[in-house]
This record gives structure tokens, C-alpha cells and sequence, in this order.
């Protein structure tokens, strides 16, 4: 014996069924356009209006940029979203000759690269021979012969640790004023230091440096003073207070002895 649905509960079923085939249409068509939006970006990203077409580097003069960018896979045609900026920078800094390394993606099709180099302000000898010192204060290259346009770091500015290739806070101090001096003045300067007491030699003056604190003030306050015409031939020069330069005469010889 079989028993007939009411037409009411058979319409309901059917109103139901047709709901949930609406919605498993909807789901569908929503997959679909989600997955054509992924290709589309995919396809979009590394298809050649994503792609570098120019690649900017500013402020390189030694650093191994070439290098390192075909190291990453830098090149022009290759997309921009599989350039990874971070891994390029890590790689930069880690060349002895950067300080900072900047690298930015510039859409659609640019790479900018920001370059802070170190450069060589000093001769120093060590036990491995004459060495480079950069204007942070890093060993930069072993050299056979004093290099022109250089300043010499002579006796008594100690060293922290050569074996490990770290400079003293007084070298640090020395790097600094060097790293300040005028081009003109740096290769003509020879400093040296007595009980932590930094001096300097420059065209036959006489110049008193102190303790190692105020070093770039230092190294405007001694180019202002080599600057005036009025300056004797081998006066001395007192920096000690940067912002009261001092000049006198070197003492008269002895005579018969006699100071």
C-alpha cells in the first residue's frame, strides 16, 4: 500500500532541491572567477608590462653591484615580483666597499637601487704591512706603498685589535676628523698620537688635536684656520676647543744650550 504525498509538501521538496542547485551553481561560477583572477594576475605579473625594463643604481663607484645582481637573477625582461629585494640588499652590504644598501621594486618595471659607499681616508701600518682605513673606521686593502691623496696614521694611534681587524675608539676619532678634512688638506696630513693625545702634521704646522671627541668640529675649525694668508709658515695650531682655534709661534731654538 502506498501512500501520496500531498501536492504542497511535493512543491516545497522541489523549491528546495532547486535552491540548493542555485547555490552550487553560485559557488561554481564564484571558484571559477576567483581562479581566472589568479591566473589573470599571475599571468599579468610576469608578462612584459610587469617586467624591468630599467634598473637604477645610484651612488656606486667600487662596490661589485653587477655581480651580485646576476647573482639574484637581476636583469632587465626578468619579472618583478620574483625579484627579492631583501636577499639583494643582504648581498650588498656584505662587499666590504658598502655601508647601506637600498633596493626597491618600483612597478611597473623598475628596479631603484641606493648605494652608500665607503671610501679610503688613511694609510695605517700594521704588522701585515700598510692597510687602508675607510671613513667608518674599516680595514679596507693592503697597499705596498703610501697611495697619494691619503692621510698617514703614524706612531702611538693604538690599535684595539689587529688581529681581528678592529680600530681603537682614537682611531675611530681619527677617521672622523680625516673623513671631515677638505680633500687638499687630507693627503698632506700625517697624525699621530702621545698618551691618547691626538697631533697633527700638515705642511710643516703643528696641529694640537687632544682627546678624540669632537672631531669633525675639529676638522672645519683647522680648515678655516689654514685658509687665512695671515698663517706663519710653521705656526702651531690649538684645536683642543674647536670652537676657540688658537695659533702661536713654535718656541725660539736654543742657544749655547740655554732654551
Amino acid at each position: 500500500m502506498s501512500v501520496q504525498a500531498h501536492p504542497r509538501f511535493l512543491r516545497r521538496r522541489s523549491r528546495i532541491r532547486e535552491h540548493g542547485a542555485r547555490r552550487h551553481v553560485r559557488r561554481a561560477l564564484w571558484l571559477l572567477l576567483l581562479i581566472s583572477a589568479i591566473w589573470a594576475m599571475a599571468w599579468a605579473a610576469q608578462s612584459p608590462w610587469f617586467s624591468v625594463t630599467n634598473i637604477e643604481v645610484v651612488g656606486v663607484g667600487n662596490a661589485r653591484v653587477s655581480e651580485v645582481l646576476a647573482e639574484n637573477n637581476v636583469y632587465e625582461g626578468r619579472p618583478l615580483v620574483l625579484i627579492r629585494t631583501g636577499s639583494v640588499e643582504a648581498d650588498l652590504v656584505a662587499d666590504p666597499w658598502v655601508k647601506t644598501a637600498s633596493v626597491e621594486r618600483r612597478f611597473p618595471d623598475r628596479v631603484e637601487i641606493q648605494i652608500a659607499e665607503r671610501w679610503e681616508v688613511a694609510v695605517v701600518s700594521t704588522a701585515q704591512g700598510w692597510r687602508t682605513i675607510s671613513d667608518d673606521g674599516h680595514i679596507m686593502s693592503s697597499v705596498p706603498e703610501l697611495p697619494p691623496g691619503l692621510a698617514q696614521v703614524g706612531a702611538g694611534v693604538a690599535w684595539a685589535s689587529p688581529e681581528e681587524e678592529a680600530v681603537s675608539e682614537a682611531m675611530l676619532g681619527v677617521v672622523e676628523f680625516l673623513a671631515a678634512l677638505p680633500d687638499e688638506i687630507l693627503g698632506r696630513t700625517i697624525i699621530s698620537a702621545d698618551g691618547g693625545v691626538l697631533a697633527a702634521d700638515i705642511d710643516g704646522h703643528r696641529v694640537r688635536l687632544g682627546t678624540p671627541t669632537l672631531m669633525a668640529a675639529k676638522a672645519a675649525a683647522l680648515a678655516a684656520v689654514l685658509d687665512d694668508e695671515r698663517l706663519a709658515g710653521d705656526a702651531i695650531i690649538d684645536l683642543v676647543a674647536p670652537s676657540r682655534p688658537a695659533v702661536s709661534n713654535p718656541p725660539p731654538p736654543a742657544v749655547g744650550g740655554t732654551p
